[in-house]
């Protein structure tokens, strides 16, 4: 074989390597992949959240036993969007719980769930695009989700005809949803926003999970999987960030992080604090690792939980 053709070759072979990388990323990082209940049960055991198992497990026993009413909208891209809706007597506010990435809401405030209506609080438990009940094919990292978040907000203002504040409350992707959402126009009723462990920018966070899982530099596969992300699901990755949304919204918002947190470094909560524009309230739990939070100081969040909500409620 002559030298331009081993170059050719190997040309060829280094082209074919990356854009199966670039597949594997996006696979990996976009597409959806639904779990079976054993697999659910399983990750409970296997993340954070494993200590508390038995607790996790009779909640969501304890919020479908409440009978809570299933709900749906029609995305702006013609997705059917499914919920559960618990309403509280005479509420003095309703919170809208979006999940995080490859989760599901019922497991992710599966703990804070019977506070929250204990204290008077109704419920809209979401499953985001492409998880859980809902339709969709692609993961959207809180870029396509935003706006499912402004429709869900809608929904609710409608339901409790404009009389019920309403909060917008997510943990991890969710919490970049909902900060995403800051800038869009939401009902007047839209009181704050609840941040918990969430990224800045996809882009970024996508760039640190390749480091974190594969040790690999972000180019060129996170250049190519933004690419497949722009040609087959219509986004990028670099589309908004929370930051810019929070610079632009007067939205109160109370941000919880984890120092120990390494999926979700903390100091991109720093970054969303610095940039907010309105009221604003940052809770730091030491050495809690990812969405653990909660778990690792339940009294003091559960506090500065339900004062947020509290305060908000009564404007």
């Amino acid at each position: 074989m002559r030298g331009w053709q081993k170059a050719a070759a190997a040309a060829a072979a280094a082209a074919g390597t990356l854009g199966a990388a670039a597949a594997f990323g996006f696979r990996r990082a976009v597409l959806r992949r639904d779990r079976t209940e054993e697999e659910w049960d399983k990750k409970i055991y296997d993340s954070a959240y494993g200590g508390c198992h038995d607790e996790i497990v009779a909640d969501i026993q304890w919020f479908f036993a409440q009978k809570p009413e299933e709900v749906s909208i029609r995305s702006r891209d013609g997705l059917r969007l499914k919920g559960y809706c618990l309403e509280a007597p005479s509420a003095k506010g309703c919170v809208l719980l979006f999940h995080g990435f490859r989760s599901r809401g019922v497991m992710d405030f599966a703990m804070v769930l019977p506070e929250l209506y204990q204290s008077g609080y109704s419920l809209l438990v979401v499953d985001q695009r492409a998880h859980g009940r809902s339709e969709g094919k692609y993961i959207g990292y809180g870029i396509l989700e935003r706006y499912d978040c402004q429709q869900w907000a809608f929904y609710m203002d409608a339901k409790t005809g404009g009389r019920v504040p309403l909060f917008l409350e997510g943990m991890s992707m969710g919490a970049a949803t909902v900060m995403m959402a800051a800038e869009l126009p939401l009902p007047k009723s839209v009181r704050g926003i609840v941040a918990d462990c969430g990224y800045n920018s996809a882009w970024e966070e996508v760039r640190h999970c390749i480091h974190r899982w594969y040790r690999l530099p972000a180019f060129p596969v996170l250049h190519l999987t933004d690419l497949l992300c722009r040609a087959l699901a219509g986004y990028s990755l670099r589309d908004t960030t929370a930051s810019k949304s929070l610079a632009n919204s007067r939205l109160p918002i109370l941000l919880i992080h984890g120092t120990g947190d390494d999926f979700v470094p903390a100091s991109m909560t720093a970054e969303n604090y610095a940039a907010a524009a309105g009221e604003k309230r940052q809770v730091l739990v030491e050495g809690a690792v990812h969405a653990a939070s909660y778990l690792m100081d339940r009294e003091r969040c559960k506090k500065e939980l339900l004062d947020f909500l509290d305060a908000h409620a009564k404007l």
